[in-house]
């Protein structure tokens, strides 16, 4: 018979009944030779409490007081001796009676206290941040996890309700916000098991948004009563980012292997008009306007390779030979290289602080294609024209250079992916420039990095090691 149920309780107060009548008889019997004696009630009273709960042993209690109400009024004759040894005799049996239930209360206690233990280890070597709440939707227990989540401690977030919770979160879904009754807590409450249902939290420490896999499921008791809902927060953004790594990896390299194929065919192709031009070069009787025809073609072939290359060394990933390098001489050949777009109409200003700086250890054109990228993004995000400025300088064991625009800035949706591999928000853009350069900084074991202002303008710095003082010396003895 399923606990809590109607015949259960039925069944719980008819032997409530019972067990008091029973006492009731026995002490009837008993009462014309030793006397009225009422703690006779008692191992009744704690056998209906112990066994049936709590509301039986109420209904015992008053039965045995009616009854004991109508024992007394009865006055049956014995002698005093025989009732005080009956009282004294009774002591052992109602004491151990006593003794039994607290006992059995110390055991519960006991039980109870460990579960919790268990309970409270079980929590802490979770990862992921996990909240029990009581069933009026406020927080009773958590991790550490949890602490770390919410930027709170314990006491700070234990009695809190589910309301106050989420916006500390600011939880949402992709689509909007969410309505509280949709949370997975709420219904969970109402008996429903929710299982993997992304959000987005905001982590109040440091204002980033965390995609968030949440699930919940109702606590009950032994008798299968609503006790709460454990919620379980396990957080997905680097899995998700790593997933979306993965996939454009794999996007980067099936385009590099298209990319080298095309390049293949056409370098042979132009091998094949090199050729053709070679051929006709040498022919006997052309003249000077085919000769001009000639120069063009062969010039064109020229240009041709020449991205064929640069394609080729941007599928490497790489750089060629690395020789010392001077960054300050880079900037200038970048800024020369540049100087068509920025010369124009006398629109934009330049200013210049370079300062010497050491050697560093790269390949020259490409770090003049990182620089001149540079430079042309700050152009580019100057259409109306306006203050272009680039440094370099030494920083400790390293060199500086940068370029700053005073621009309208990066808007803070896209930051996220402007080193991104074909992200462009450029009309005909391939988003190459700023991952490739980032590429071929870390290559060399430096760091490219911005900073943004809206409204204020731009600054991208690149960072690289300088060459050990005792390395250039070493080079220039040999």
């Amino acid at each position: 018979m399923q606990k809590n149920s109607p015949g259960h309780l039925a069944w719980c107060y008819l032997m409530a009944v019972a067990a008091s009548l029973l006492s009731l008889t026995i002490i009837a019997g008993l009462q014309h030779v030793v006397g009225f004696v009422p703690m006779l009630f008692l191992p009744a009273i704690v056998l209906v409490q112990s066994q049936w709960g709590v509301r039986p042993a109420v209904l015992s209690i008053i039965l045995c007081t009616l009854g004991s109400v109508l024992l007394m009024t009865e006055h049956p004759q014995v002698q005093e001796k025989v009732h005080i040894w009956a009282n004294l005799l009774l002591l052992p049996g109602i004491a151990a009676s006593l003794i039994y239930l607290m006992e059995t209360r110390r055991r519960h206690q006991v039980l109870e206290q460990e579960r919790g233990s268990e309970l409270s280890i079980l929590l802490e070597s979770m990862p992921e941040a996990v909240f029990i709440f009581d069933t009026q939707a406020r927080v009773m227990e958590l991790n550490r996890a949890a602490e770390a989540l919410t930027d709170r401690t314990r006491p700070q977030l234990v009695g809190i309700h589910l309301r106050e919770l989420a916006r500390l979160l600011q939880a949402s879904e992709a689509d909007g916000e969410l309505h509280y009754d949709h949370f997975v807590v709420s219904r969970a409450l109402r008996g429903e098991s929710v299982r993997d249902e992304r959000r987005h939290l905001r982590q109040p420490a440091t204002g980033a948004t965390i995609l968030a896999v949440l699930s919940a499921n109702p606590m009950r008791d032994g008798e299968g009563r609503q006790l709460g809902a454990l919620l379980v927060v396990r957080d997905i953004t680097e899995i998700t980012q790593l997933q979306a790594r993965i996939a454009d990896t794999d996007r980067h390299l099936a385009i590099g292997q298209m990319a080298a194929g095309i390049a293949h065919d056409f370098n042979n192709v132009l091998d094949t008009i090199a050729q053709a031009a070679a051929v006709m070069e040498m022919r006997q009787g052309a003249g000077a306007h085919d000769r001009n025809y000639i120069r063009m073609i062969q010039n064109a072939v020229h240009r041709g390779a020449e991205i064929i290359n640069r394609v080729r060394e941007y599928i490497r990933g790489g750089s060629g030979e690395q020789t010392p390098v001077d960054v300050r001489q880079i900037i200038e050949e970048a800024l020369d290289l540049a100087s068509p777009m920025w010369r124009q109409g006398s629109k934009y200003t330049i200013e210049r602080d370079l300062q010497p700086v050491p050697l560093v250890r790269a390949n020259t054109a490409d770090l003049r294609r990182v620089f001149t990228n540079l430079i042309i993004n700050s152009i580019q995000a100057l259409p109306e024209g306006g203050r272009i400025t680039v440094r370099c300088g030494a920083v400790n064991n390293h060199v500086m250079g940068s370029v700053t625009d005073n621009g309208p800035g990066i808007p803070p949706a896209i930051q996220p992916r402007i080193f991104l591999p074909y992200f462009t928000t450029k009309a005909h853009g391939t988003g190459l420039g700023l991952s490739g350069a980032q590429r071929i900084v870390q290559s060399l074991g430096g760091n490219i990095s911005y900073a943004t202002d809206a409204g204020k303008g731009t600054t991208f710095t690149v960072e690289l090691p300088k060459i050990p003082v005792e390395k250039e010396e070493s080079r220039r003895v040999a």
